[in-house]
């Protein structure tokens, strides 16, 4: 510093000095040293004697605050010589100088006096990559729009970043008021003004600005060189408006880059800050016993967000702030810790699930694997292609909620323990946890045996166990007891009954098994809660199905065959006897020999027909029609029925029309011929007597309520082609190799 500016600013501090003396008579002349010996003789004088109270004391007299003046406290720095005071001022960032100055009138006069423009300027070579000062502004202004958050404006609080192009910063008011959106200036002026995108929030339509002020004064000096009528003198002055929007540009430029930079600067200050108080924070915890773990906030804790709002701030931890930080932070510990134990806790639960699952699969694929077995082809029309079949039966296994139910198997996973502890467990009672599981699967098979030789005795039937071969050697396997080859039997069927509303369906074994969950898939998305064995009390013998699938079996030669075979194949069945063409597996064929039979006693007990002179044979009975079969293809039927007719040639049955129980009968022509032939024994039929052209409604072509957007929905989202050999090997044809979960029934 020069000598003639330290004489100026010296000659500027005195003057301040001896301006402000008299004005600041409020502060004693004592020093502090007199003021702490007076209250040492204070201290030492005898207390005064008690008096008794002989009356309501008077309200005491509030003594007044003594206030210091601004030479009390800052005398230091009021009489300190003008080097020493220049020497700390050059060590302070610019923000502490704006402080100062700001702080009374005393250091607001001194600083903002021309003569301290060097103390400016060594503050701001204390900010590295700091712009020079932009022409036409002063250094105190530029600094305080660079490190202040006050309006340029009104001198409010104004949180919003500054605008480096406009070189201002407003508060929400002024922006309402100086500001105007750059889409009102004319086109022609838009390249002659500066104009800013950060000034505003984002939120707002418009994102370019500029000052209102800069744009009146821009229009007037416009429409003064315009009024003027000199061309070259415009265009001299747009040529120098262009280059000074072109600098203001750069200089702008340059400013928000720095910007920028302090802005990250200062959040990595932040991070670091926020890092050295959460270290510095289990330093403190874990000297006191808490150990790494119970500071761990993970997704199991309900009080995360209380933990980081305490332990995340750019704060340092002083000994009298941890006094107060430490009664809140050990609560929240206490239960994150209990939330975490339990969190494990229940982790060590699933993985003790998830290897008692692996285990049992183990038992079952050694002890219980699928029996994989092969037969002829029941389709006749493909035993030439494929003469044989190969399918797999899967028996009874206990699911994981099932062995639940053994308290053997429930200690070890309710116990908590790790699962190299729970599987050394599992080992040593392998041999019991292996006979329970024995036991359960006999307990399961024997009640079915039962429901069957039941069923079958009161029939008074001799009952004969399945021709069953395995898949690599065509002798009877001799680890097949007969009990299962008997309910493996096509004809053994059985329904249930959850509800007496309920029609009664013939069920086989293995679709039983599947409906109750008795295969033993150990998904993971099973409740682990105990689940005892079903009681299988709803299970009946259903004697009607047995004996309609015993005299299908005989027609087709295949007495002794089992379920398997039949509904490996899938729905390809069809009924030899009747007029309906539908596609049926195994078990629907047989129920609709059973509902045919059962519909054929209710036809015969009415009155109507006798009266009426209307015969109604059972054609499905094994006894009638000997010379035709009572079960076949579907292709096979579809192809002896002729191509299908349009809905306008379709016939419909007029006897069967009389009888409520059967309802309209409708088929193509040689159909309804056959069908009055063989049901009402009809051999010259007469039309509209006994048989005539269906009625055309819009219901006829299943259009009521159409929708013209769902017209192809059939045909390319899963109904596909109707004709019977697309029926018959697509999708809902053949199913070599499919085993008995009866996943195409359920």
């Amino acid at each position: 510093m020069s000598k003639r500016s330290s004489a100026r600013l010296a000659k500027l501090k005195s003057n301040l000095v001896n301006r402000n003396t008299d004005a600041i008579q409020d502060v004693p002349e004592s020093d502090a040293s007199d003021g702490y010996a007076d209250s040492e003789q204070e201290e030492q004088k005898p207390p005064p004697r008690k008096r008794q109270r002989t009356a309501k004391p008077a309200k005491p007299v509030v003594r007044q605050k003594q206030v210091r003046g601004k030479q009390g406290r800052l005398a230091g720095l009021v009489n300190m010589p003008v080097d020493i005071f220049t020497e700390v001022t050059s060590h302070l960032l610019p923000g502490d100088i704006i402080s100062l100055a700001r702080s009374n009138k005393f250091f607001r006069n001194l600083l903002m006096d021309r003569s301290a423009i060097h103390i400016w300027h060594g503050a701001m070579k204390n900010v590295e990559g700091l712009p020079p000062c932009p022409e036409g502004m002063s250094e105190p202004h530029y600094l305080s729009l660079l490190f202040s958050k006050t309006c340029s404006m009104c001198g409010a609080t104004a949180r919003v970043n500054m605008d480096s192009f406009l070189l201002v910063r407003l508060c929400g008011p002024c922006r309402n008021k100086h500001l105007m959106p750059l889409s009102a200036v004319p086109p022609a002026l838009i390249p002659l003004i500066q104009f800013g995108e950060s000034i505003a929030p984002s939120k707002r339509r418009c994102r370019l600005y500029v000052l209102r002020e800069d744009f009146k004064v821009l229009l007037a000096d416009y429409e003064e060189k315009k009024q003027s009528n000199d061309n070259s003198a415009l265009e001299v002055w747009t040529k120098e408006r262009l280059e000074i929007v072109n600098e203001q540009q750069n200089q702008g430029s340059v400013l928000l880059q720095f910007l920028e930079t302090m802005q990250w600067d200062r959040e990595q200050e932040l991070i670091d800050m926020k890092a050295a108080r959460r270290s510095e924070i289990k330093r403190r915890l874990l000297a006191i016993g808490w150990t790494e773990e119970d500071m761990e906030f993970g997704w199991w804790s309900s009080r995360a967000r209380e933990w980081i709002e305490l332990v995340l701030q750019p704060k340092p931890v002083t000994n009298r702030i941890w006094a107060n930080l430490q009664l809140k932070l050990i609560p929240l510990l206490e239960t994150n810790r209990e939330e975490r134990l339990a969190m494990e806790c229940e982790n060590r639960k699933r993985d003790r699930r998830s290897r008692l699952s692996e285990l049992f699969l183990e038992i079952k694929k050694n002890n219980s694997p699928d029996l994989v077995l092969k037969a002829t082809n029941p389709i006749t029309r493909l035993s030439s292609m494929i003469p044989t079949i190969t399918f797999a039966h899967r028996e009874p296994f206990p699911d994981f909620p099932h062995t639940l139910d053994w308290p053997l198997v429930q200690n070890l996973y309710e116990t908590d323990s790790s699962v190299t502890e729970m599987e050394t467990k599992f080992e040593e009672n392998r041999n019991e946890i292996e006979n329970l599981v024995t036991e359960w699967k006999d307990r399961i098979q024997a009640h079915f045996v039962n429901l069957l030789r039941d069923g079958c005795n009161n029939q008074v039937e001799l009952l004969r166990p399945a021709i069953v071969t395995c898949n690599d050697d065509f002798d009877s396997p001799t680890n097949i007891s007969d009990d299962l080859k008997i309910i493996l039997r096509a004809d053994s069927f059985f329904y249930q009954t959850w509800s007496s509303d309920l029609p009664k369906r013939s069920l086989s074994y293995g679709t039983i098994l599947y409906i109750e969950g008795l295969n033993g898939s150990h998904s993971g998305y099973v409740p682990a809660l105990p689940r005892p064995a079903p009681s299988l009390d709803n299970v009946y013998w259903y004697a009607e199905a047995h004996e309609a699938a015993r005299h299908l079996l005989a027609d087709m030669g295949k007495p002794d065959a089992t379920y398997l075979e039949m509904k490996s194949v899938g729905n390809v069945f069809a009924c030899g006897r009747c007029h309906e063409d539908h596609h049926r597996n195994w078990d629907e064929m047989v129920q609709h020999y059973v509902d045919q039979k059962q519909l054929h006693a209710e036809i015969q007990e009415g009155k109507g027909l006798s009266n009426a002179g209307i015969t109604y044979n059972d054609v499905h009975s094994p006894t009638l029609l000997t010379n035709q079969p009572m079960i076949m293809d579907y292709a096979t039927k579809a192809l002896e029925n002729g191509p299908e007719p349009g809905l306008g040639y379709l016939q419909v049955c007029k006897l069967c029309e009389k009888i409520p129980a059967v309802g309209e009968v409708l088929a193509s022509e040689p159909v309804i011929l056959k069908h009055l032939l063989n049901v009402h024994g009809i051999t010259e039929p007469e039309v509209d007597e006994h048989y005539g052209p269906k009625p055309f409604t819009v219901g006829s072509f299943g259009m009521d309520g159409y929708d013209s957007d769902d017209s192809y929905s059939d045909y390319y989202f899963g109904g596909g082609c109707s004709c019977p050999f697309h029926q018959m090997f697509g999708d809902d044809g053949y199913g070599y190799g499919d085993d008995d979960s009866d996943d195409d029934d359920w």
